[in-house]
């Protein structure tokens, strides 16, 4: 039990990219502990990130609707070239 413990504590630091520092836990019990931190704090980063692209995804949305009333433009000043300079309501 006290390898698996070991093992998890050192999985956890390695996925977390924390390292080994001069501060460390000393018994099971700690770390125990430090391995579910390590695996809170992942979890909390991945959920912060997910909510980050979202909002990316969302400002290329916006991004995609101006592109596409740009195009509607250039649709509109083509269409008006070929009816002789004049615009549609005219």
């Amino acid at each position: 039990m006290r390898n698996i413990i070991r093992v998890m504590y050192f999985s956890f630091t390695s996925l977390a990219t924390v390292g080994f520092g001069d501060f460390h836990p000393r018994s099971n019990a700690e770390r125990l502990f430090t391995a579910f931190m390590l695996l809170f704090g992942v979890a909390i980063f991945s959920y912060c990130m997910g909510i980050f692209i979202t909002i990316l995804n969302g400002f290329k949305k916006l991004e995609e609707e101006i592109d596409e009333g740009d195009e509607l433009t250039k649709f509109f000043q083509v269409f008006k070239r070929f009816n002789g300079g004049k615009a549609l309501n005219e």
